[in-house]
C-alpha cells in the first residue's frame, strides 16, 4: 500500500508541475501550451498503464508475502487484468493450496499420532534436544509409577525419581534390553529416535513382560520339578528301602566289623529323606492353589505373624518390632497363604541377619500396606536383578524356593510389592490397594 501512494504522489507532483508550467509561462502561446497539456494527459495515461502493469501486481504479491509471513493459508489472491501478473498469482495460489493441504495433513497425522500414543498399551517416553524428559504417555506413567507428569518433566533421565530411571538412562540408541525391577516386574525397553526440525529426538518404548515371563518360568520349572520328582522319588524310595533293610540286617547280625558301617548307612538313609523332603517342597511350590478370599483384619494377621516368628528372633538376639494402625483395616485375601508368605519374608530377614539385629513390621494406612525391613547385609546389585527368579538364592544352604512361593502368593492375590535395599535397610513392601 505504501508503494501505491508513493507512486501516485509522484505522478500528481510531476503532472502538476507540467500543467502549472503551461499555465504560468505558455498561456499566451497556444501551440506550446497545448503540447504541454497533451504531455500531461499522456503522462497520466502512461502512469495508469504502469500502475496496472507493475505497481498493482507488485502490491498484490506483497500482500501474498504478508499472508505467508502470517501463515495464513486460507486466503487466495484475485486475478488482475495482466497476463504476466496472473501467471505469478496462479503459481502463488497453487503454492498456498498445496501448503494448506500439507499443513492440514500434518495436523491430522499429528492428532492421530497423539491419540495413538495416549491409547498405546506400551509406555512411551520422549526426550527433548537436551535429553530431558519432555513427555510420558498414560501407559508409561502407570508402568513407571509416576503419579504426576510435572514431577519428572524437564528432568534429566538419570536424575528422575522413579525406579527404572537409572536403567533407562544407561540405554544407548538402538538398545533393546530386558530390565527387571526390584519386584517381579520385567520390562522390554527400546531406545530409538526420530527427526524433528533437523534435530535428533530420542524416545524410549517400555513394554511390560511380567506375566509372559512368569508364565514361561512357571511352565519351565513345573516341567522340571515334575520330571525330577518322578525320577528322584522312584530312586529315593528304592534306595531308602534297601538301606533300611541293610540297617536291620546289620543290627540283627551283631558282628563288630559291620557295626562300623551302620552310621554311614543311617546317614545315607537320612540324606535320602532330606532329598525326598526337598523335592516335596518344590512340588508344594508348584501346586499352590488359587487363593480362597475372605475378609481378614490386617492388624490381626500381622500379630499372628509376629507370634509365629518372635521366638526364633529372640534365639538370635534380633529385636522384632511391631507397628500397627489405630484403625482396624480389613483386606480380602487367603489368610493362610498370606500369613505363610509374611512368615517366609521374616524368615529370610532373620536368616540374612543371623544374629544381633533388628526387624520392623509396620502396617500403614496411606496407602494400605505392610512394610517389613531389616538391617541385614542387604541386596547386591547383581542379586537385585535375579530376585524372585526360580531357584535363585544367596544363602549357602538355600533352595531358592522361598521367594518363589512369596511371589506366586502375592501375584495370585494381585498385590503389588517391591524388595530393595535403602540406607542400610532391606525393605519388603506389600500394597493392598
Amino acid at each position: 500500500m505504501k508503494s501505491k501512494w508513493i507512486f501516485w504522489i509522484i505522478v500528481v507532483f510531476v503532472t502538476g508541475i507540467l500543467a502549472g508550467t503551461g499555465f504560468l509561462f505558455f498561456r499566451g502561446a497556444p501551440v506550446p501550451f497545448w503540447i504541454i497539456q497533451c504531455i500531461v494527459i499522456a503522462s497520466v495515461v502512461l502512469s495508469s498503464l504502469i500502475y496496472r502493469k507493475l505497481i498493482r501486481p507488485y502490491n498484490i504479491l506483497l500482500s501474498g508475502m504478508q499472508l505467508l509471513k502470517e501463515q495464513d493459508f486460507s486466503t487466495l489472491l484475485r486475478p488482475v487484468k495482466n497476463k504476466e501478473a496472473n501467471q505469478l498469482i496462479d503459481i502463488f495460489n497453487c503454492m498456498i493450496s498445496q501448503l494448506r493441504s500439507e499443513r492440514s495433513m500434518v495436523r491430522e497425522k499429528n492428532h492421530f499420532l497423539d491419540l495413538l500414543i495416549k491409547a498405546s498399551p506400551q509406555g512411551i517416553m520422549t526426550l527433548n534436544f537436551n535429553r530431558q524428559i519432555s513427555d510420558v504417555n498414560p501407559a508409561g506413567m502407570k508402568l513407571l509409577n509416576i503419579n504426576d507428569l510435572s514431577s519428572v518433566k524437564g528432568c534429566m533421565l538419570n536424575k528422575a525419581s522413579f525406579e527404572l530411571a537409572e536403567s533407562l538412562a544407561a540405554l544407548k540408541s538402538g538398545d533393546d534390553v530386558i530390565i527387571r525391577s526390584s519386584g517381579t516386574n520385567a520390562y522390554r525397553c527400546i531406545r530409538s529416535s526420530f527427526m524433528d526440525r533437523g534435530f535428533d529426538h530420542p524416545f524410549i518404548l517400555i513394554e511390560e513382560l511380567t506375566h509372559e515371563f512368569m508364565k514361561i518360568e512357571k511352565d519351565s520349572y513345573e516341567r522340571l520339578i515334575r520330571m525330577m520328582s518322578h525320577e528322584v522319588n522312584n530312586s529315593v524310595g528304592a534306595i531308602g528301602s534297601t538301606l533300611n533293610v541293610v540297617s536291620d540286617i546289620i543290627r540283627l547280625d551283631g558282628k563288630k566289623e559291620w557295626q562300623e558301617v551302620l552310621p554311614a548307612v543311617e546317614a545315607s538313609f537320612e540324606r535320602c529323606g532330606n532329598l525326598a523332603h526337598f523335592i516335596k517342597n518344590l512340588a508344594h511350590v508348584v501346586r499352590i492353589p488359587e487363593p480362597s478370599l475372605s475378609e481378614i483384619s490386617l492388624n490381626e494377621l500381622v500379630r499372628s505373624v509376629d507370634a509365629l516368628t518372635r521366638i526364633e528372633c529372640q534365639k538370635r538376639n534380633i529385636q522384632l518390632m511391631l507397628s500397627l494402625t489405630g484403625e482396624n483395616y480389613t483386606i480380602y485375601a487367603d489368610g493362610i497363604q498370606l500369613e505363610q508368605a509374611l512368615v517366609n519374608i521374616i524368615k529370610n530377614a532373620y536368616e540374612s541377619i543371623e544374629k544381633d539385629g533388628e526387624i520392623h513390621i509396620a502396617v500403614q494406612s496411606s496407602p494400605l500396606s505392610v512394610t517389613i525391613k531389616d538391617n541385614g547385609p542387604g541386596i547386591g546389585a547383581e542379586a537385585k536383578q535375579k530376585l524372585f527368579t526360580p531357584f535363585f538364592t544367596t544363602k549357602k544352604s538355600g533352595q531358592g524356593i522361598g521367594l518363589m512361593f512369596i511371589r506366586d502368593v502375592l501375584v495370585n492375590h494381585n498385590f503389588k510389592f517391591s524388595l530393595d535395599t535403602e540406607k542400610g535397610w532391606t525393605i519388603f513392601k506389600i500394597f493392598f490397594e
